[in-house]
């Protein structure tokens, strides 16, 4: 009889604490057996070590049913693209492990962003705009914040983005 996902996953677990956490995050989540198909991947004892290591990470952080499943199958491709514990640095900080994450298995697209993040936080936005550089999906790119309370205040605006304009042109 073929192991459901679950059941591997469970049978993985080194010791009773270990598969007593996962059984409860499990449940949980609600977690089926299908959302783990990934899992099927792994061949071997170490591949299997690393992804329950990053599992327990995952409970610590307490990511939500979407977000563990986004981050399982991303350290997946992480351990069969052969990264071992380097998956595992900045492990003590949710955002930097999870943008860690994304660079290693996407580093050229986070080279890129890093380019386009320094060129674009450098032009001269309006004064008291707030800018935060952001990936959607696809784009990358800056979201802007203004406060405007009068006629004045969106005259100067608009002339900034101009200059802004102008230097996005020439570069």
């Amino acid at each position: 009889m073929k192991l459901t996902n679950l059941d591997h996953l469970l049978t993985q677990a080194e010791n009773s604490s270990l598969k007593e956490q996962l059984h409860a995050w499990i449940e949980a989540k609600k977690i089926k057996d299908s959302d783990l198909v990934f899992t099927q991947l792994l061949q071997n004892d170490l591949q299997w070590k690393l992804f329950l290591k990053a599992c327990l990470i995952i409970i610590e952080f307490r990511f939500s049913y979407s977000e563990s499943l986004k981050y399982l199958e991303l350290i997946t491709d992480l351990i069969l693209m052969g990264h071992d514990e380097a998956i595992f640095e900045y492990n003590f900080d949710q955002n930097k492990w999870t943008a860690h994450l994304q660079n290693l298995r996407y580093p050229q697209t986070s080279q890129r962003d890093d380019h386009l993040k320094n060129r674009l936080e450098k032009l001269p936005w309006p004064y008291g705009s707030k800018t935060k550089f952001e990936r959607r999906g696809d784009r990358a790119g800056i979201e802007l914040k203004m406060f405007i309370t009068s006629e004045a205040d969106l005259i100067k605006a608009i002339s900034a983005l101009e200059r802004v304009k102008e230097q996005i042109r020439e570069s």
